[in-house]
C-alpha cells in the first residue's frame, strides 16, 4: 500500500492544473533548457544577437514547421532614458534591467528578462559579424518605409561599402524599441507594419541590415494556413555566428540549418572537381 501511494504522490508531483480553461496536464520533463544552460547564455550573450527558441510540447510549435517556433532580440541593459525610444502609451512595456530581450508574442510586442525567454525546450544564440558588408546571394527584397539613420546604413551596404555592427546597432536598437505595444499580427501579413509576429518584429527591427542578412518573406504553411512569412528557422540558417545552442539541440538537425562557411563552401567545389 505504501509503494502505491508514493507512486501516486510521484505522478501528482508532475500534474498541472490550469484554472482557466480548467485543463489538467500531465508533464514530467518540464523545459529541456536547464538552469545551467541560462548561465551559459547569461554568459556569452551581447547586444545585439538574436536569440531563436522552440518547445517539444507547445501547439504552436507544432503548426510551425521547423526545429524552432519564436525568436527575439537582446537588447542587453535597458534604463530609464529608453523609454524616450518607445511609444507614449507602451513604456509600460518597457522592462528595466541588465539583460533584456525583446520580443512579439501573442499579447505584442513586449521586452522581458533573458532568464524569461530562456524557458523552453531549445534555444541558441545568433551573432552579427563585427564588420558587415552586402553579400551577392542574399535576395532582393522591397525594404519598405526606413528612417532616415536606418536608409544610410541601408544605402552604404547596398552600394558596396562596408558598416561596423557597433555603429548599425543603435539604429537597429532604436527601431525594435519603437515596436514597443503594437499588437501581434495573428495574419502574418508582412504589408502590415502596426502589427507583428515575433520573426516580423526582428525583421523590421533589422530592415536596414537586410543586403547582408537576407532574411525575407517566404510562402509557407504557419499555423495550418498557407501565406507569405519568415520562419524562425530563417535567422538560423542566416550567415550569423553560431554563439551558442542548447544542449537538447540534436547535432544533426542543427547542423543541417547552419549555412556553409565560404571557405568550405571552396573546399566542396575542390572536392567535386
Amino acid at each position: 500500500m505504501g509503494r502505491l501511494r508514493d507512486a501516486l504522490l510521484d505522478v501528482l508531483g508532475d500534474v498541472k492544473v490550469f484554472r482557466w480553461p480548467m485543463w489538467i496536464v500531465y508533464d514530467p520533463g518540464s523545459y529541456r533548457v536547464k538552469g545551467r544552460d541560462a548561465r551559459a547564455v547569461i554568459d556569452c550573450v551581447r547586444p545585439g544577437d538574436v536569440l531563436v527558441r522552440g518547445y517539444d510540447a507547445y501547439l504552436d510549435g507544432k503548426l510551425i514547421p521547423g526545429l524552432f517556433s519564436h525568436a527575439g532580440l537582446y537588447l542587453g541593459r535597458t534604463t530609464h532614458a529608453d523609454r524616450a525610444l518607445a511609444p507614449a502609451d507602451a513604456r509600460d512595456r518597457l522592462a528595466i534591467g541588465e539583460q533584456i530581450v525583446i520580443h512579439a508574442i501573442a499579447e505584442g510586442v513586449l521586452t522581458e528578462d533573458v532568464l524569461d525567454f530562456c524557458r523552453c525546450d531549445r534555444l541558441v544564440v545568433l551573432r552579427f559579424p563585427a564588420r558587415l558588408r552586402a553579400r551577392a546571394e542574399a535576395p532582393a527584397d522591397d525594404p519598405g518605409p526606413l528612417g532616415e539613420e536606418e536608409r544610410l546604413v541601408r544605402d552604404r551596404l547596398a552600394g558596396g561599402g562596408e558598416v561596423s555592427f557597433e555603429e548599425a546597432w543603435p539604429v537597429v536598437r532604436s527601431v525594435a524599441l519603437a515596436q514597443l505595444g503594437l499588437p501581434y499580427d495573428f495574419d502574418l501579413d508582412f504589408t502590415d507594419l502596426e502589427r507583428l509576429s515575433c520573426t516580423e518584429l526582428v525583421h523590421r527591427a533589422t530592415r536596414a541590415l537586410a543586403p547582408f542578412l537576407g532574411v525575407q518573406p517566404e510562402r509557407h504553411r504557419i499555423l495550418g494556413l498557407s501565406g507569405v512569412g519568415i520562419l524562425p528557422d530563417a535567422f538560423v540558417r542566416a550567415p550569423l555566428e553560431l554563439v551558442y545552442a542548447s544542449p537538447s539541440i540534436a547535432a544533426e538537425r542543427l547542423g543541417a540549418l547552419r549555412p556553409v562557411a565560404p571557405s568550405e563552401r571552396a573546399e566542396q567545389s575542390v572536392e567535386a572537381a
